[in-house]
């Protein structure tokens, strides 16, 4: 294993996990329907 290889490991994983647990978090922020009572309330204080 190459060191360029090594740091690309290292750095693509931690970002790959973070991705993922954002996309999960989005949804679930998405489908709770915070989304919503978040969007009523910007719209609220406008």
């Amino acid at each position: 294993m190459s060191a360029l290889t090594l740091i690309a490991t290292l750095i693509g994983v931690p970002v790959s996990v973070w991705a993922l647990w954002f996309v999960i978090e989005f949804a679930r922020y998405i489908f709770s329907g915070e989304y919503e009572m978040d969007k009523r309330l910007r719209d609220v204080c406008k």
